[in-house]
C-alpha cells in the first residue's frame, strides 16, 4: 500500500482549510444536497464531501457510510487531492497503490472510486468531492466532466462568502452542466433538478448580498471589517468618506499598515496597544474623544468607536470596527465649557459684592438693624453663599471638563483631612443627631496628594452622607490600605438611591427624585465633580444602596498618590 503524497504547499493549504471555519462543523442541507445527487446520478453507494486534514480526512457531508473521519494516509482522498483533475480507480484492487488498503479488503471493501479536488477562493485545494463502489466499473469521459461539475457546485458552497467568486464558479457550473445536458440524455432529469437547485441558491446568495449591501450603505457610521490575518475584507462608503482612502485602496491590505491610529497628542499608538489588538485578544473596545484616525491626507480627527471580535465556535476569526467623527461634538462641548465659564466668572464679581456688603450690613457697620431687617439681610446672605456655591461648583465642573484644572501634589495625612471636614460638618450633624462611627487606619503613611482636591473629594462623601441621612441617622467612615491602594468607604442608612436611577449617579445635575422634596438646597454637581478627579488622577468610586436603607460609597486612591499636572486654574474648595 501506498500513503497518500503530501503536497508541496502543505503549509499553506492546511492554513487556507483552516481559514475556512467549515472542520467538525454541524451537518449542513446544501452539502448534504450534493453528495445525495452525486450517488444519484452515478448510481453508487457511497459518496462523500471531503476535507484533508493534517493527519485525517473528515467528511463534511457523507452518503452511505456512518463514519465522520478517517486516516489521511491510507484515504483515497488524500491521493485525490494531488490528481491533475479527476482521480479514477476502476478496480482498486488491480492498483499497486490500493490492492492491500484496509479499506479494499475490509470494510467498505472499496473496489472502484472516483474523486476530484475541490478548491478554496484562494486556490488552495483543501478536500476532494468522491464516488465510491463495492464493485469495479468504468468511468467515461462524460461521467468524469459531470462529476467535476458537481465538484464546482462543492465549491460554490463552501466559498459562498466571496460572492464575486461564488457567481463566477456558479457560471462556469451553469454552462457546463448545459453541455453535459446535450451528451447525457439518460441524465437529464437529475441534472434539471441540479440546476433548479442551484437556482435557487443564487437567488437566495443574490438577495442576500442586496440586504447586505442595503444594510451597510444605511448605516451612517463607519465600518471596517478585518480578517484573522489582520486585513481589512470590507469598508462601507461612510467609512470611504471619513478616511479619504476608496475600499479598493484599503481592502486585502494589513490594517496596522494603513490604518493609522494616534493619541490626543497626535503620537502615533503602537501595534500592540491598538483597540484592533485588544479585540483580537477577545475584548471589546468601546472608546470615545480618546482615540484620533489619519486621514490619507495625513489630517487627524477624533473617533468614537467600537471595535468587537468576531467569534465562530470559540475561535476569533476576525474583528469589526465601527467609528464616526466626533469633531463637531467636542467643539459643540468645547463652546459650552467655555461658555460655562466664562458666565460663572462673570457671576462671581457681584456676588462677592453682594456677600461683602450683606456682612457689613450684619456686622452693623451701617448702624443697627430693625429685627426685620437683620432677618431679610440673612435671607439675602444665605441665598448669596448659595449661588456662590453653585458658581463655584459649574466652575469646577468646566475645569475638569476642559482640562484646565492643576494638580499640585504635597505630602498630606489622610485622616487628618477626614477629622477636619467632619469639624466643619460639625453644626449640621449635631442639628440632625446623627451618629457618626469613625474606623480610621492610623498606620496609613502620608500621601502625596494635592490638598484641595483631597479636601474636595472628602467634603462630598461626607456632606452627601449627613444631608440624605434623616434625624438620628446612622454614618460610618472607615479608612483602609490594601495592597497599594487606600480604600475609603462612606455608609449611610439614610434615604438610599432608586434602583432606576442608579446609572445616573455620577452625571451632571443628577438629583434622586425620592430626596428633592426633602431637600432642595443641592446642585447635582459634586459626584460628578469627585468621579472627575479621581478618573483623573487614577482613582475610583463606586457605590451601593437600598432605597430607605441607606447607601455605601466607596473610593479607591492609589498609595503612590497623585501625579502633578500643570493647568490654568486650581478647583474651587466650597466651604
Amino acid at each position: 500500500m501506498k500513503a497518500a503524497p503530501i503536497p508541496k504547499n502543505e503549509k499553506e493549504r492546511l492554513g487556507s482549510l483552516y481559514q475556512s471555519a467549515l472542520l467538525d462543523t454541524e451537518p449542513e442541507e446544501r452539502f448534504d444536497r450534493i453528495t445525495r445527487t452525486a450517488t444519484k446520478l452515478f448510481d453508487v453507494p457511497i459518496s462523500t464531501l471531503t476535507l484533508i486534514d493534517k493527519k485525517r480526512e473528515w467528511f463534511k457531508s457523507a452518503c452511505g457510510i456512518d463514519e465522520k473521519e478517517g486516516k489521511r494516509a491510507i484515504s483515497f482522498c488524500g491521493h485525490a487531492l494531488t490528481a491533475d483533475e479527476v482521480l479514477v480507480i476502476p478496480d482498486t484492487k488491480k492498483d499497486a497503490r490500493f490492492f492491500d488498503n484496509p479499506m479494499v479488503i475490509g470494510k467498505p471493501f472499496i473496489r472502484f472510486f472516483a474523486g476530484v479536488p475541490i478548491l478554496n477562493s484562494d486556490g488552495q485545494r483543501i478536500g476532494v468531492l468522491c464516488i465510491k463502489d463495492t464493485k469495479p466499473r468504468k468511468f467515461s469521459k462524460s461521467k468524469q466532466e459531470l462529476l467535476i461539475s458537481l465538484s464546482a457546485w462543492a465549491e460554490l458552497e463552501i466559498n459562498s462568502r466571496n460572492m464575486s467568486l461564488a457567481l463566477n464558479s456558479r457560471r462556469k457550473l451553469e454552462a457546463k452542466l448545459v453541455i453535459q445536458e446535450k451528451e447525457m440524455k439518460n441524465a437529464r432529469d437529475a441534472a434539471r433538478n441540479v440546476l433548479e437547485d442551484l437556482q435557487v441558491e443564487k437567488e437566495e446568495l443574490t438577495r442576500a448580498k442586496a440586504k447586505d449591501e442595503a444594510l451597510l450603505k444605511s448605516i451612517a457610521d463607519g465600518v471596517v471589517a478585518i480578517d484573522q490575518d489582520r486585513k481589512i475584507m470590507l469598508m462601507n462608503k461612510k467609512a470611504e468618506e471619513i478616511l479619504g482612502w476608496s475600499a479598493r485602496e484599503m481592502v486585502g491590505k494589513s490594517s496596522f499598515e494603513v490604518w493609522k491610529v494616534a493619541d490626543k497628542n497626535g503620537k502615533l499608538i503602537p501595534k500592540k496597544n491598538l483597540p484592533i489588538a485588544a479585540a483580537f485578544r477577545g475584548k471589546t473596545i468601546i472608546a470615545d474623544k480618546s482615540y484620533f484616525y489619519i486621514r490619507k491626507d495625513g489630517s487627524r480627527f477624533p473617533v468614537s468607536m467600537t471595535i468587537s471580535p468576531v467569534v465562530v465556535k470559540n475561535k476569533i476569526v476576525g474583528v469589526v470596527a465601527v467609528f464616526h467623527d466626533i469633531t463637531r461634538e467636542q467643539e459643540i462641548d468645547h463652546a459650552k465649557n467655555s461658555f460655562i465659564a466664562l458666565a460663572s466668572h462673570q457671576l462671581r464679581t457681584p456676588l462677592t459684592s453682594i456677600n461683602w456688603y450683606t456682612e457689613m450690613l450684619l456686622d452693623g457697620d451701617t448702624g443697627k438693624l430693625t429685627k426685620n431687617q437683620r432677618d431679610f439681610l440673612n435671607e439675602i446672605h444665605i441665598g448669596s453663599l448659595r449661588m456662590t456655591s453653585l458658581v463655584n461648583s459649574l466652575l469646577n465642573v468646566s475645569r475638569l471638563d476642559i482640562g484646565t484644572f492643576i494638580v499640585n501634589p504635597e505630602k498630606i495625612n489622610l485622616i487628618l483631612v477626614f477629622e477636619e471636614m467632619l469639624r466643619e460638618s460639625y453644626k449640621d450633624i449635631q442639628g440632625k443627631k446623627l451618629k457618626i462611627t469613625t474606623d480610621f487606619d492610623n498606620r496609613i503613611p502620608s500621601i502625596n496628594a494635592d490638598p484641595n482636591l483631597t479636601r474636595i473629594i472628602v467634603q462630598n462623601l461626607i456632606t452627601n452622607a449627613v444631608k440624605y441621612t434623616p434625624t438620628s441617622g446612622r454614618i460610618r467612615i472607615m479608612v483602609r490600605q490594601k495592597q497599594q491602594n487606600i480604600i475609603i468607604t462612606v455608609a449611610d442608612n439614610g434615604y438610599g438611591i432608586p434602583k432606576n436611577q442608579q446609572n445616573q449617579v455620577f452625571t451632571k445635575l443628577f438629583r434622586a427624585d425620592n430626596v428633592k422634596a426633602k431637600d432642595t438646597k443641592g446642585t447635582g454637581l459634586g459626584l460628578y465633580i469627585v468621579k472627575s478627579i479621581l478618573d483623573a488622577i487614577g482613582g475610583s468610586i463606586s457605590f451601593e444602596s437600598e432605597l430607605n436603607k441607606g447607601t455605601t460609597f466607596t473610593v479607591t486612591l492609589p498609595l503612590q498618590g497623585m501625579k502633578k499636572r500643570l493647568g490654568t486654574r486650581e478647583l474651587a474648595f466650597m466651604k
